[in-house]
This record gives C-alpha cells, structure tokens and sequence, in this order.
C-alpha cells in the first residue's frame, strides 16, 4: 500500500520567501510585511527603495520597529518570524527593512539580514 501524507518537522514553503538560499541559518530570514501603526511625519517621506534599521526594543511591550536613517520610528513590525527575528538580533544579527511599495498610509517592506 502506498503511504501519501508523512510530513517533516522541517517544512519550508516553496519560493523562498522565508529562509535564505542553504535553508540551514534560520536567521537569514528574508520576508515581506506592512508597517503597524506608521507614524505619518515619518513614513511621509519615504520612498520605494529607502532603507530602514530594523531594532528590538525591549517592553514592556516587546516589540520590533523600523527606524529611518535619522533614529525616527516608522512604525512597528510584525511577523511569523518574530520571536526568531528578535532572537537573531540580540545574538548579534543586524536587520533592514526595504520600502518595496507605498500606498498611501500603507507602507510594504522586505525584511532581511544586512
């Protein structure tokens, strides 16, 4: 009888959207997501292509946010990959957010490893 089914514990989507090119570094994420709470004398000037530091701040509450070239928070972020996100950070890894598309207050980045 032919068995279908039988999963891994290390399942990765197809596409790369997560991960890096050997899938072996889990903190060589790469990833997309929007900006929370975008603060709008912030986020008003910036472009597709503008490079925000992406810092842990610890809480409460604990959270992720993106900071533009001058230290000014952009807005927070979240992700699937949080907790990893900010545990590769306090080992030490240094993270960027890319603008990738703008619309309005809705601001899309990709998060990966400087």
């Amino acid at each position: 009888m032919s068995g279908g089914g039988g999963g891994t514990s290390d399942w990765r989507p197809a596409g790369g959207q997560i991960g890096g090119d050997s899938g072996d570094d889990r903190c060589d994420i790469v990833e997309r997501t929007v900006l929370n709470s975008p603060v709008a004398d912030v986020v008003k000037v910036l472009l597709v292509g503008s490079i925000l530091s992406v810092v842990f701040v610890e809480g409460p509450p604990t959270r992720l946010v993106a900071l533009d070239s001058d230290g000014r928070t952009a807005g927070a972020i979240t992700s699937p990959r949080l907790v990893d996100l900010i545990e590769c950070i306090q080992a030490g890894n240094t993270y960027v957010a890319t603008v990738i598309a703008l619309d309005g207050g809705r601001i899309e980045v990709e998060i990966r490893r400087k």
